[in-house]
């Protein structure tokens, strides 16, 4: 199992962007000397109030240049926002500059004021998230090519650099709803899943990613990643509480964002009662907090269930976890959890 750190780059509680960026660079680089595999980086725009990450690409340009061992990848780039070409040429000089420690992560976002403040309509994500993907993949294996699409049109063009990784970096597809499941399948590239759907409803959107991979020629195994919120203490208890009022300021967070682009009242009413599910219940269904060995047993249960091949566990869900407690979760799954894996 590949074990990966998801960092949003958060401007913590009384903390200026400038120590934001410092303590998550310290947190990356404890995370290598740690063993962690990836660190992976949001994407966030025009939110002040909780991240300094808005160019992924350049952080892990940086990352590349101050690690050795560790990989970085994109969780995500939201394509529809970019230029392909540009993109293309980015992605494959971070990958240069990394020696090929580096993960091309993409998706869409479901946050609709990034698109708003770069005048994108929401409604155009998905073919302009498809068609920049096909333009990527066009300028990393061919030496000239052209396009003529709906959105983005080039002749006779030629990206340098091609990627270090032959024939391209590993590219990772952020999946969510039930549609994009089989669309993504059929191009036969890997994904990220959430946790917070349920788990009959995951199973069964896996499985038709599955099937229409397997449809499409792609015979070898899968590789999915869960990305979840995880926690470790060395008691139940504090697992549980010292996260808490990080994690539902980050559940309460989410929803106000989601509830502004609620395509019904009742789409909204359901948004606005997720802000308010009680602890517990988060707990449960949201979220690995737990000792080491309840975190093993729920990473287990993932390979189980949805043949998963990796974790992207948010560490400080929330962005509100005093970074000494923070480093003590990363130790303990490191320490403790990782080895059951290896």
């Amino acid at each position: 199992m590949n074990f990966g750190m998801f960092t949003d780059f958060h401007i913590g509680e009384n903390k200026t962007q400038a120590e934001a960026f410092d303590e998550s660079f310290t947190q990356i680089s404890d995370a290598e000397g740690m063993g962690f595999d990836t660190v992976w980086l949001a994407e966030h725009h025009f939110s002040p109030e909780r991240a300094v990450l808005a160019s992924p690409m350049v952080i892990a340009s940086a990352i590349a240049a101050r690690t050795h061992r560790i990989r970085t990848g994109l969780a995500v780039q939201v394509l529809p926002l970019t230029n392909p070409l540009r993109v293309a040429e980015e992605a494959a000089t971070v990958d240069h500059i990394s020696k090929g420690r580096f993960e091309f992560g993409i998706g869409r976002s479901g946050l609709t004021k990034y698109y708003q403040g770069y005048n994108i309509p929401y409604s155009e994500s998905r073919p302009r998230f498809l068609e920049a993907l096909e333009i990527i993949m066009k300028a990393w294996q061919n030496d000239e090519f052209s396009h003529q699409g709906e959105f983005h049109s080039y002749h006779d063009v030629a990206v340098v650099p091609k990627p270090y990784q032959q024939p391209y970096p590993p590219v990772r597809v952020a999946v969510a709803g039930e549609d994009t499941f089989p669309i993504i399948g059929k191009l036969g590239h890997p994904i990220f899943v959430s946790a917070n759907t349920g788990r009959a409803q995951l199973r069964e959107r896996i499985g038709s990613y599955l099937e229409s991979r397997a449809g499409a020629g792609f015979d070898g195994p899968a590789d999915i990643a869960v990305r979840v919120p995880v926690y470790a203490a060395e008691t139940t208890g504090r697992a549980h509480s010292e996260p808490e009022a990080s994690a539902m300021s980050a559940i309460r967070y989410a929803a106000s964002e989601l509830v502004k682009t609620a395509a019904s009242e009742e789409t909204a009413a359901r948004i606005r009662q997720t802000a308010n599910t009680p602890y517990e219940d988060v707990l449960r269904q949201r979220v690995v907090f737990g000792t080491p060995e309840e975190i093993v047993a729920r990473f287990k249960g993932y390979q189980e269930d949805f043949g998963a091949t990796g974790v992207v566990m948010e560490v400080n869900y929330g962005g509100r976890i005093p970074y000494d407690r923070v480093k003590n979760s990363l130790r303990l799954i490191s320490e403790r959890v990782m080895p059951h894996f290896k």
